[in-house]
């Protein structure tokens, strides 16, 4: 865990009240700013529903950000502890950790690599047509507010990413406590008893120096335990910032498109370019979120598999019992990454985000057709 000085804290709960103080003024002026853009500013007000776009950006960051400053200082040190407590019984290699930093570096690069240019471009051009101060300052906020709604779900992404390789662990070492029921010459204690036994665990061992079966199928149990206490605090923490990604890619998607098709706003005198990289940058957003979070909860689910193959074998009552507690324990917690238990984070999601998407397309087509 990075704990932070004094005046590190200071400097971040600053940048983080000036980014909450651009959403209030991107969505405030939103229907300003886009009307002097369409060259008619007649009869706008501020309540007016044009800028439906940006303003979502707005809310969605304020929202994120406001979820993250109440929480994450409460929330972060525990989730933290839980992964150190998990490392006492199975330490991460050197190896582990320069793969997760590779993971942390290759995801950072994709998303800027798919955002930066394309927006700096679009600047550029906005400067060099002389579009005015007030309509640079309010792009500039927008798309910092869009980098930062990116940033948040890259480091969601990474612990996910994180707990996931927990749980390949977990099953790798029961896949291998099978192979030492058969094959009794074959080792795993090597990978699931640590030195020392600093972890808090109401309950005793069947014997400190027992390598038992049930000796090791209690120390997986305890790992799981960790690792899935670990994800329900990652859900908390990020299920509003989540939600409001997933949707807030949706809708911009949606209203690229229909702003494309029906030139709304002069969208078609924009290059085509700007459409198709901004439609990379949310699927690319959408799909490595709702990716990070199934393979997350297909790995913790593989467990119960795996429990009820050795449970099948013939062992001794100790073990047997280790079993069946870790199999209860399984099957009355749910584990799964939802947005604010309003629709769960899996690869049926991108199916249906599709389905729906088309559908309203679809839709607002006949609409236009029938106006015209």
């Amino acid at each position: 865990m990075i704990l932070l000085t004094p005046s590190q804290k200071l400097f971040t709960l600053i940048n983080v009240i000036v980014l909450l103080i651009t959403c209030i003024f991107n969505f405030v002026m939103s229907p300003l700013v886009l009307c002097l853009l369409d060259g008619n500013c007649a009869g706008v007000t501020f309540t007016s529903l044009q800028g439906m776009y940006s303003r979502m950006i707005a809310v969605a960051c304020f929202l994120s950000l406001s979820k993250l400053l109440c929480k994450y200082s409460t929330m972060m040190p525990v989730f933290d502890k839980n992964i150190e407590a998990y490392e006492v019984y199975s330490p991460t290699t050197n190896t582990e950790h320069r793969n997760h930093s590779l993971f942390f570096l290759f995801l950072a690069v994709l998303n800027m690599s798919v955002i930066l240019p394309i927006n700096v471009l679009r600047l550029i051009l906005m400067y060099r047509s002389d579009s005015g101060s007030l309509i640079l300052v309010f792009f500039v906020f927008m798309y910092l507010e869009n980098i930062i709604m990116c940033v948040i779900e890259t480091y969601f992404i990474v612990m996910c990413h994180k707990l996931d390789h927990k749980f390949f662990k977990i099953n790798r070492d029961l896949e291998r406590l099978g192979w030492e029921i058969v094959k009794p010459s074959m080792s795993i204690f090597e990978n699931t008893v640590a030195v020392g036994h600093r972890v808090v665990y109401h309950g005793d061992f069947y014997g400190p120096n027992d390598y038992s079966i049930a000796n090791a199928m209690e120390i997986i149990r305890i790992r799981h335990r960790l690792i899935r206490d670990a994800v329900y605090l990652l859900i908390d923490l990020f299920g509003i910032p989540m939600g409001l990604s997933l949707f807030t890619l949706c809708v911009m998607t949606l209203f690229d498109i229909y702003y494309q098709v029906f030139n709304v706003m002069g969208s078609s005198s924009r290059p085509l370019i700007f459409i198709y990289m901004w439609l990379l940058q949310y699927s690319i957003r959408f799909y490595t979120i709702v990716v990070a979070a199934d393979n997350t909860t297909k790995q913790a689910l593989k467990s119960k598999i795996l429990i009820t193959d050795i449970n099948n074998r013939y062992l001794d009552n100790n073990t047997k019992e280790e079993l069946q507690l870790f199999l209860n324990q399984i099957s009355s917690c749910s584990i799964e990454f939802t947005a604010c238990d309003f629709f769960t984070l899996n690869t049926h999601l991108i199916t249906s985000a599709i389905a729906a998407g088309t559908t309203y397309l679809v839709i607002l087509l006949q609409f236009n057709s029938s106006k015209d």
